[in-house]
């Protein structure tokens, strides 16, 4: 397939060269199954590896580890918003609010999934675009339970690229402390002035963040305090749902093993 970028259109080719079984390659055999001058080949090869889609063994080349990293990210999204739907639509059923599943690509927080909302006023966001992994509920969500200097670095990386508001780095580090504490978070007039959002975190069968479930709603009805201790229970007790579908303990589990 030929697209309009040609130097995409050469990183695939030099990608698909090894699809034959091929596990290491130099530039030259490389050149001479893609159809490129050596020194392109060379050049690009050797741009490649620096981001880890090739590794360089000695002279050669093989497939390189970033995409393993890449397919496992692929997999589990595909995954995740195959067990998360269900449980999102019946959420948004339940609350008449609009249901989101986000993932993290490295400093930023992607939607992938939407259940949007039955009432006449409702909040709406786009599948696939890019949002800031420092402002909302679901971005700390996403990143409270990393490594919090790494944390601390994704949130300032989204703040450099999205710099529209004043970021507070110490009342960030703090937030991310409560969100850990609690396992909830919720966010007020953050990103979009109308709208507010609470969010709980999906996790996988070794405990690791994989999504953050969100449920968004106008201001105004969040502000209502028996509707927004509503949204949390049941946004936790389905977040709970999803990630015990993908092998996470339940909390009775959890005890039970503590016991054992």
């Amino acid at each position: 397939m030929m697209t309009a970028v040609g130097v995409l259109d050469k990183v695939m080719a030099i990608l698909d060269a090894f699809e034959d079984g091929a596990t290491r390659l130099d530039p030259a055999a490389v050149a001479s199954r893609v159809g490129f001058s050596t020194p392109t080949t060379y050049r690009l090869m050797k741009a490649m590896s620096q981001h880890r889609l090739l590794d360089l063994e000695e002279r050669d080349y093989r497939l390189g580890s970033r995409l393993l990293e890449l397919g496992s990210r692929a997999r589990t999204g595909v995954h995740v918003r195959t067990v998360a739907l269900p449980h999102m639509r019946a959420l948004r059923d339940a609350l008449g609010e609009t249901v989101e599943l986000q993932i993290r690509t490295g400093h930023r927080r992607v939607p992938i999934e939407m259940a949007v909302g039955r009432r006449t006023v409702r909040t709406t966001g786009q599948i696939g675009v890019p949002l800031p992994i420092h402002m909302g509920a679901s971005s700390r969500v996403l990143i409270a339970w990393l490594n919090e200097e790494r944390a601390m670095e994704l949130a300032a990386e989204s703040a450099a690229e999205w710099p529209g508001r004043a970021w507070d780095a110490d009342t960030y580090r703090s937030r991310l402390r409560q969100v850990r504490d609690q396992g909830w978070e919720y966010s007020d007039g953050e990103r979009d002035p109308e709208t507010s959002a609470v969010s709980a975190p999906v996790h996988d069968a070794e405990g690791y963040v994989v999504a953050a479930l969100v449920v968004s709603s106008t201001m105004t009805r969040l502000a209502d305090d028996t509707h927004r201790a509503e949204v949390i229970h049941e946004l936790r007790r389905t977040a709970r749902a999803v990630s015990g579908e993908l092998g996470y303990p339940t909390p009775h589990e959890q005890e039970q093993e503590t016991l054992g």
